[in-house]
């Protein structure tokens, strides 16, 4: 009876004591707002001033840092130091310095230097001119700028023209610092980084924060709620003079809202109290399903460790032991199905490619047509394989980079993929029957020309509508990669084209030039009146000059390859003294005379450089004597390595080195060539049998005889003896 009595006088006086409570914290909370009115500008002014220091130390860290990069770092003092782009490892090394920089301030958007001695622009991605640059306009008036703060206002940017422009502020720094007369340092961040930078100094419900340039624009714009707005304070930066001001959202409202704040407080303690007693009721209720979560966890997961015995002391720390658990698990499994994900897709990229049947889950781009082409590197032994296997990993990323870049369209879509070490095979989705993919592929060629070490050639296949015509476009490109040593390399290849020029082109050109390349090569004498040859050949036939642009192309190719067999110090000469101005003239000449004499001339110069080269060697004399043994001694059966190495008395391997070295070809290549150059005269001049002529020329077998012969003229004796029969006789 007492305790009941207790109890219900305990339950009777909550209440009383409850508005009592309730009356003292109402007048102590009153008071607190009216002190609170009182000190709210201050802290306003306050919080803008520290909100604005934190942007000023935010940007005088990448001023500083730009600062000491450009008067500390070597790299970037090289880097302007330079007169052109030809330095690729150079500009390589800039890059992931800056890439450096850039991770170590994270808001920094973009980066480009501008270099004044040959007026280029390099961005990182790219290296253009200055004038063919989007923000050419801003480094012109930045030029001549006096500006005293190294910062913008704001302004709009973008790298490319296809890009859409941002809001920016840039810092900008001359090159030196103190003079400023080798070019500029531009870093620019974005205004959005600017804002989220400060959107967590401040609840955007309740107040605002405006910032402004020295021209009065702002630099972001913040969506109004409803209502009035008061400003608080207003503070100037000494150090970018921009000025930013803070305040709060319905001002007018706080002083209402104090006057009713017992009611909200009593709801609040009411609401305080009614949480208080949920929570315990919530959690003596639902203690005994979460012990009984953690049973089933500890028995489907830690079934061998055993640490029941542990759960009833610290539940919440088995549960997140076992979340990490799962956490690390998903972590694994998403890392295998992304890798699992790439090898379907290049599987499904394969089966595409050769019209193999596929249930993958991959579905193709909205198209109209269909297009394949392969990208294939030219030149690798000389310009590509010299690099390290890292580097070729980097050039191949920025080819696959580029190219996709620039065939991107919105409605034209490219899948790439690496189909061999030397070979970037894209299908090409196109929604717009009338895109033009070979001048978007012309435009590839001549920028991986102009920034790249090396070339490429890239064969374009047929359009198809559907995906059963891919596998045909795919051989198509092939097959158009195949007329590369004919047309020519650095450029693109359509195989309708390729072959109307194989069918025009008579072979004897193509011989004429082998014919003259091997004589120069071998320094024989007749190199000039086979390379009258040549051009006279071209004047017969009434090339146009087109097709004699691809005849120089095809001569350069194939002169490259032949000194590039010969000595080191023969072949650095020719690229260095004659390669650069052969291009040149191909590449500029009006005329068929004028390009016969000026190629000529070059010919000529580099022909006198040789032979002082080859005179100043030791066994320049022996190697001119053994040549020419072997021109008058052919048709002997034993003549080998072994036998001039008892005629000359030097090493046979010696001896065979020495010949490649000086002659750019082995003793058994030129050996071949000579024996079925006099083959060859036999067989239309005499009606002797294959078997005699191949005896007389040295090859006692007969069947080695038709073999080496296929070899050196890709047909039998035989037939070469018909064909040219015949066309005598036509």
């Amino acid at each position: 009876m007492n305790r009941t009595w207790l109890r219900k006088m305990i339950w009777s006086y909550i209440p009383i004591f409850f508005i009592i409570f309730s009356f003292v914290f109402f007048m102590f909370f009153q008071s607190l707002v009216e002190q609170n009115n009182k000190n709210t500008k201050e802290s306003s002014k306050v919080f803008t001033r520290q909100l604005l220091q934190s942007i000023d130390v935010s940007l005088k860290s990448v001023d500083y840092m730009i600062i000491r990069e450009i008067m500390n770092n070597k790299l970037i003092s090289d880097f302007f130091d330079e007169k052109d782009d030809s330095n690729v490892y150079l500009n390589y090394q800039v890059v992931k310095k800056l890439e450096k920089l850039k991770q170590e301030v994270p808001f920094i958007a973009s980066f480009y230097l501008v270099r004044y001695s040959d007026q280029l622009v390099y961005s990182g991605n790219l290296i253009r001119n200055l004038d063919e640059f989007e923000d050419a306009a801003f480094i012109r008036e930045m030029q001549s700028s006096d500006s005293k703060s190294p910062w913008t206002d704001v302004r709009m940017y973008r790298e490319f023209s296809f890009q859409k422009k941002k809001e920016v502020v840039s810092l900008v720094h001359k090159v030196p610092v103190s003079l400023g007369s080798e070019g500029l340092f531009v870093v620019n961040i974005n205004v959005s980084s600017l804002q989220d930078n400060i959107m967590d100094m401040y609840d955007p419900q309740t107040a605002f924060v405006n910032l402004y340039d020295r021209n009065g624009n702002p630099f972001f714009k913040q969506d109004d709620l409803p209502g009035k707005k008061e400003i608080l304070a207003s503070v100037a930066s000494e150090y970018t003079n921009w000025t930013a001001e803070s305040g709060v959202y319905n001002g007018k409202l706080v002083s209402v809202v104090s006057n009713f704040s017992s009611v909200w407080l009593l709801f609040g303690l009411l609401v305080f109290i009614a949480g208080v007693i949920s929570i315990i009721y919530v959690t003596r209720k639902n203690y005994k399903p979460l012990e009984e979560l953690v049973v089933r966890i500890n028995d489907n997961l830690f079934q061998e460790k055993h640490t029941l015995g542990r759960v009833a002391i610290d539940e919440f720390a088995f549960i997140e032991s076992a979340i990490n658990n799962f956490a690390e698990q998903s972590k694994v499994f998403k890392k295998e199905s992304e890798k699992a994900a790439l090898e379907r897709r290049k599987t499904f990229f394969t089966q595409l490619l050769s019209g193999e049947e596929s249930s993958s889950e991959w579905t193709l781009p909205p198209h109209s047509l269909i297009k394949v082409l392969v990208i294939e590197i030219d030149h690798a032994e000389q310009s590509f394989y010299r690099y390290q296997t890292r580097d070729q990993a980097l050039f191949k990323f920025v080819l696959s980079s580029v190219t996709h870049e620039m065939m991107t369209q919105p409605t034209t879509h490219l899948w790439l993929e690496w189909t061999s070490s030397l070979q970037l095979t894209g299908i090409v989705f196109l929604e717009n029957p009338e895109a033009d993919v070979d001048e978007v592929c012309e435009g590839l060629v001549a920028w991986l020309n102009k920034n790249l070490a090396f070339t490429v050639t890239i064969g374009i296949g047929e359009s198809t509508d559907s995906r059963l015509g891919v596998p045909e476009s795919y051989i198509e490109a092939l097959e158009s990669l195949k007329f590369k040593a004919v047309l020519g390399n650095n450029r693109i290849i359509r195989l309708q084209e390729a072959r109307n020029f194989s069918n025009k082109e008579p072979s004897k050109h193509l011989k004429a030039i082998h014919q003259f390349v091997q004589s120069f090569r071998c320094n024989d004498q007749e190199w000039l009146a086979n390379y009258d040859h040549w051009f006279e050949g071209i004047r017969k036939c009434c090339l146009s000059k087109n097709e004699i642009i691809e005849q120089g192309r095809y001569f350069i190719a194939h002169m490259d390859l032949n000194m590039s067999q010969i000595s080191k110090d023969y072949y650095e000469n020719w690229t260095a003294s004659a390669l650069p101005y052969v291009r040149q003239i191909i590449g500029e000449f009006d005329t068929l005379d004028e390009l016969q004499q000026v190629l000529r001339g070059i010919l000529e110069d580099y022909s006198t450089r040789l032979a002082v080269l080859r005179e100043g060697r030791q066994y320049h004399q022996s190697m001119k004597k053994v040549r020419e043994y072997i021109e008058h001694h052919y048709a002997n059966p034993e003549l080998s390595l072994d036998y001039l190495s008892d005629q000359f008395s030097i090493n046979a391997k010696y001896l065979s080195q020495l010949f490649k070295d000086e002659f750019g070809e082995n003793f058994l290549d030129f050996l071949a060539e000579v024996r079925i150059q006099h083959a060859k005269r036999w067989l239309l001049e005499q009606s002797d049998s294959i078997q005699n002529i191949g005896e007389r020329v040295g090859y006692v077998n007969a069947a080695t005889f038709r073999r080496v012969f296929r070899r050196v003229e890709g047909i039998s004796p035989m037939d070469y003896r018909k064909h040219h029969t015949s066309e005598q006789t036509g």
